[in-house]
């Protein structure tokens, strides 16, 4: 996490693989910024419900508390990109 204020663009798209945002296309983009502070808060409820990302091999499995948390924290913190 970068120091102070949590980014979109140095802390919560690199939280996002490339077989995430595959898997997201039919309705996000996980790596456009607008897509993702628009669905934030379902992004966070699924995460934190270990919904997405989906098990391998489809997808490389729940979060960790300190994903969740950075997502929480850029939430918290008005979205910044």
């Amino acid at each position: 996490m970068s120091q102070g204020t949590v980014s979109f663009d140095q802390d919560v798209k690199p939280l996002f693989t490339q077989t995430d945002r595959d898997h997201m296309t039919f309705m996000l983009d996980l790596w456009s910024y607008n897509d993702v502070k628009q669905n934030a808060n379902e992004i966070l409820d699924s995460v934190t419900n270990g919904r997405m990302p989906p098990p391998p091999p489809r997808g490389g499995g729940p979060w960790p508390q300190a994903k969740v948390d950075i997502l929480k924290e850029w939430i918290k913190g008005g979205y910044q990109p």
